[in-house]
């Protein structure tokens, strides 16, 4: 009588868009097309809090894509709270963003065929995931490299240890010399962890593969 409560749910067509390319394992990290996400969030629950904001940008022949950045507010039911405090956006303003299930339609769309990319990138994949869910129904198969992870391998590598709070993405940042952001605003954390990335990528071997970069961002 319950057979049907067991049944799989069929595949979203948005899931099914999204993992009918996926990037080759085996394939030159040099050689693979990356697209890098930051969420601004109400809190680090995925299950009680929501994502308020997004950017990203998209990573090609090892350049970034300045006409693929991408800013978007998202609408949210409930206020943000203390979260204001980190992110600077506010409930009224978040009105005019668009619906969580129109930003990933369309984040989904830009990221088919590309390496997720994120610095700490627990919180991106868990939101990301949780937002599928709700959407969804069920989550796709993601492949995200955390910068945050990369990074401290090339430190431990080097026999060299760190804090914690000098793995921040600004602290990475500054200890590269590379040029500083505006924290906690989506697209800004997005444009300098692809900054980052770069930088961990033109300092590995030619010849390593995606799956030299996902072993070391586990």
């Amino acid at each position: 009588m319950w057979s049907w409560f067991r049944q799989a749910q069929p595949v979203h067509q948005k899931i099914r868009q999204y993992e009918a390319v996926r990037p080759d394992k085996s394939a030159r990290a040099l050689d693979c097309s990356y697209l890098v996400l930051d969420f601004e969030t109400t809190g680090l629950d995925p299950a009680r809090h929501h994502i308020v904001s997004a950017g990203w940008v998209c990573i090609e022949q090892q350049r970034i894509l300045l006409n693929s950045a991408r800013y978007q507010l998202v609408r949210t039911q409930t206020s943000v709270g203390q979260s204001a405090l980190i992110h600077g956006l506010h409930t009224p303003e978040l009105q005019q963003g668009m619906e969580l299930h129109e930003l990933l339609d369309l984040l989904l769309q830009q990221a088919q065929g590309r390496v997720l990319v994120s610095h700490h990138s627990t919180l991106e994949l868990n939101f990301l995931r949780q937002a599928c869910l709700y959407c969804y129904g069920r989550t796709a198969r993601f492949r995200m490299l955390d910068t945050l992870r990369l990074e401290l391998f090339r430190l431990q590598l080097q026999g060299r240890l760190v804090a914690q709070n000098k793995l921040t993405l600004a602290a990475c940042l500054e200890r590269r010399q590379l040029p500083a952001i505006t924290e906690h605003q989506a697209l800004s954390d997005a444009f300098g962890c692809a900054q980052l990335f770069l930088a961990q990528l033109k300092e590995r071997d030619s010849g390593s593969t995606l799956a030299d970069l996902l072993t070391q961002s586990r």
